[in-house]
């Protein structure tokens, strides 16, 4: 299992896309979350899958044109309307932060990881119940241990660098931070002891 973690872009979609394509191709990410509070993320999916689509996102515009298909075109394209359409649902892998005070919580194995942007609206009980605690509102890459618990952050996204967590040996996850450019990885954090160290690869 692996998580792409990407830093907030302050409403660069572009560069989301960029980051986004990385994690989800050449990292096999099984999702992709973005840690921003703003709206890169959706503008990204909507833009990639217009593309994908060869018309305007959406569920209203698919229907129109798959009726319009099965009226007066052939089975060729619909059939290739119907691929488009799953491709460009993989986009769903990209998934956006909810809105504060809500926190997106995902089991990674049989640990609880908690997802938000700004780690200061989170409470007692939130850190209580979380093994790692991943957050984007961070001026640079921060990772900081405090018993059983990690707080991590990718930093900003236009630093070129993206994050993903993934499975350690056979029950534990580590952090791993990559250049967004060159697909170098930066660093790898095992998380499975009590003593979480990054380990920076020369």
């Amino acid at each position: 299992m692996r998580i792409g973690l990407l830093g907030p872009a302050d409403g660069d979609s572009a560069l989301v896309r960029k980051a986004a394509e990385f994690a989800l191709g050449k990292l096999s990410a099984e999702q992709v979350i973005y840690l921003g509070a703003d709206d890169a993320a959706r503008d990204a999916v909507r833009g990639w899958a217009s593309e994908l689509l060869k018309a305007p996102f959406g569920e209203a515009a698919f229907m129109d044109r798959a009726f319009q298909l099965a009226r007066t075109g052939t089975p060729e394209q619909l059939q290739d309307l119907l691929a488009r359409d799953a491709e460009a649902r993989k986009l769903s892998a990209l998934r956006c932060l909810p809105a504060p005070p809500t926190r997106a919580v995902e089991m990674f194995e049989d640990k609880v990881v908690l997802f938000v942007h700004d780690k200061a609206q989170l409470d007692a009980e939130d850190i209580a119940n979380a093994y790692l605690v991943v957050y984007g509102r961070s001026k640079g890459v921060a990772l900081n241990h405090f018993g059983p618990r990690t707080f991590f952050s990718p930093g900003p996204l236009k630093a070129g660098q993206l994050a993903c967590i993934e499975r350690h040996g056979d029950s534990g996850v580590a952090v791993v931070q990559l250049d967004l450019h060159s697909g170098e990885v930066l660093g790898r954090t095992p998380l499975s002891t009590g003593r979480s160290k990054m380990v920076v690869l020369s």
